[in-house]
């Protein structure tokens, strides 16, 4: 089994942090996920694994975790984790991937905006546009990543960014916040359940959806 080390970790904003990781062997497109191990957790492999966005891009040559720390074991564990510690890796998924120019419209709910920094952050490296309209729904105004999201908005004026707080995630907000949304793509990315609910409420709207969620992606833990 393959297993990645340690390098660092810091905190975000919140109980939000990042776990960076060194990579000797993994491939992946922006969006995608992977699943992981720690053997340390106690339990079966419900209990040891878990699946994570990688938030890193490519690009950066390393990989990136970055979660909430709550009090489950597995990420209990996880935050435990010191440089030089190893996490296993198993398989590699997801199609939830922005390949095109198009412009689009990216929603995120709380840390369900990590596949959108790998998208954002692999983009401003190769040097290509991101025509895109970017709505971050949180509880609160601890939103991740978001001086790195302002530099590269500054370096690409056709990237827009709206912190939207407190406010429900739904069709109608979404329409409100970016009217362009009628004649876009729209992503969706954050906990299970919204992310179907909304992406009925927009299909019936005629509106093309594409969604991020996998097994554990739920409100409470991830």
């Amino acid at each position: 089994m393959a297993s990645l080390r340690l390098l660092n970790a810091h905190d975000e904003v919140g109980n939000i942090r990042t776990f960076v990781f060194e990579n000797t062997s993994e491939q992946w497109s922006p969006g995608q996920y992977q699943r992981y191990a720690l053997d340390t957790v106690d339990g079966d492999e419900g209990a040891r694994t878990r699946y994570f966005t990688i938030a890193a891009a490519p690009s950066e040559g390393v990989v990136k975790i970055t979660t909430r720390v709550s009090r489950s074991a597995f990420k209990q564990a996880l935050n435990g984790l010191r440089p030089g510690d190893r996490i296993d890796v198993l398989e590699l998924g997801g199609d939830f991937i922005w390949d095109g120019d198009d412009p689009v419209v990216l929603v995120a709910a709380g840390i369900g905006v990590t596949p959108y920094r790998s998208f954002l952050a692999q983009r401003a490296a190769a040097g290509r546009r991101i025509p895109a309209h970017l709505l971050y729904f949180g509880r609160d105004d601890n939103f991740a990543f978001r001086s790195e999201f302002g530099t590269i908005g500054a370096e690409h004026p056709e990237l827009t960014i709206d912190y939207i707080v407190g406010e429900p995630v739904n069709a109608d907000t979404i329409l409100a916040k970016a009217p362009e949304s009628g004649t876009r793509p729209v992503y969706l990315s954050g906990p299970e359940a919204m992310v179907d609910t909304v992406g009925e409420e927009l299909t019936r709207r005629g509106i093309a959806v594409k969604q991020d969620w996998f097994p554990g992606y739920d409100e409470k833990d991830y």
